[in-house]
């Protein structure tokens, strides 16, 4: 069994285990009884898979929409998805008292520079703080975006 699904691509290897249960009615014995309930299982799982994707399908179309109406604006620009929209938007709502400045979001979000000082020596140092999933947003949007303006150049 290893051998003939070892070659298919994800879809088609969803498909053929999908099938594997549907025609897991009949009953073997001896040998044959482990390979039935590998099929088995391997449908089970292909289904549990259709049914989670389907899942993430609904959650990501809601997500868009809710984007599309609080601001629209986020999704024109270059790099920027629902998914990246929505964590900035929940940053920025869960602090609007914390916002007032350019400077002040980047400090929120752990992409400002720190100063620190060693005697002598005055360094910047990477922020360690922040809210790490806006952090990891704005990543995302910056090599995105130069991915972008690479393939354009």
């Amino acid at each position: 069994m290893r051998e003939a699904l070892a070659g298919l691509g994800n879809a088609e290897l969803l498909r053929t285990c999908v099938r594997f249960a549907d025609a897991s009615s009949r009953e073997n014995t001896g040998g044959e009884l482990v390979l039935q309930a590998t099929r088995i299982t391997l449908g089970l799982l292909a289904h549990r898979i259709s049914q989670l994707s389907e899942q993430i399908r609904e959650v990501d179309a809601r997500l868009a929409r809710l984007v599309e109406s609080h601001a629209p604006q986020l999704l024109d620009v270059v790099g920027i998805g629902p998914d990246t929209a929505v964590t900035l938007l929940i940053t920025v709502g869960d602090n609007p008292g914390r916002l007032d400045s350019e400077a002040s979001f980047a400090a929120l979000c752990g992409v400002s520079p720190v100063e620190r000082s060693s005697g002598r020596r005055q360094i910047r140092r990477l922020n360690r703080g922040g809210d790490r999933q806006t952090n990891a947003a704005l990543h995302r949007i910056v090599f995105t975006r130069l991915r972008v303006v690479r393939g354009l150049l």
